[in-house]
C-alpha cells in the first residue's frame, strides 16, 4: 500500500465484526472473507462468519452492487456459504461450472491457500454481489 501510495485501502488488525457498529451504511465498495476459520464441528457452525448475525451487518455496510468475495478450501464452508449468503441479500456471480474453482484475475495467494494446496485441498473462490 505504501509503495503504491494507495489512499483508498484500510486495514483493521482486529476482528472485523467489531467494525460493523461504526461503519456508515453503504460505505464499502468490496469485502473479502479469505480462508476463514472453518469451525469444523457441526455444533460450532453458528460461529462461522457466513451466518445471519454477521452477513446482515456486512450487507448494510456494503454499497449496492458491491462485491463480497469468499475464498475457502473447506467443502462444507462452501456449502454453508452458498446457502446463507444469498439469503442475506447477495447474488452469487458464477459464469460456468468451473468458474468458482479458478482464482480471481487479481488474486494474490495467501499462506492459507498455499497450505491448503500443499495438503491437497481444493480452493474455491466465490463472488457475490450485494443486491
Amino acid at each position: 500500500m505504501k509503495k503504491r501510495k494507495l489512499d483508498n485501502v484500510r486495514i483493521h488488525a482486529g476482528d472485523a465484526r467489531d467494525l460493523f457498529d461504526v461503519l456508515p451504511e453503504a460505505s464499502l465498495d468490496k469485502a473479502f472473507l479469505l480462508y476463514p476459520d472453518p469451525w469444523p464441528k457441526a455444533r460450532h457452525h453458528r460461529r462461522r462468519f457466513v451466518t445471519e448475525d454477521h452477513l446482515e451487518p456486512l450487507h448494510r455496510a456494503l454499497k449496492p452492487g458491491a462485491a463480497f468475495r469468499v475464498a475457502t478450501d473447506i467443502p462444507d464452508y462452501v456449502r454453508q456459504t452458498l446457502e446463507e449468503v444469498p439469503k442475506a441479500g447477495f447474488e452469487w456471480l458464477v459464469e460456468g461450472p468451473e468458474d468458482w474453482r479458478r482464482p480471481w484475475s487479481d488474486w494474490y495467494s495467501t499462506r492459507y491457500e498455499q497450505k491448503a494446496l500443499r495438503e491437497g485441498r481444493v480452493p474455491h473462490y466465490l463472488t457475490f454481489r450485494r443486491l
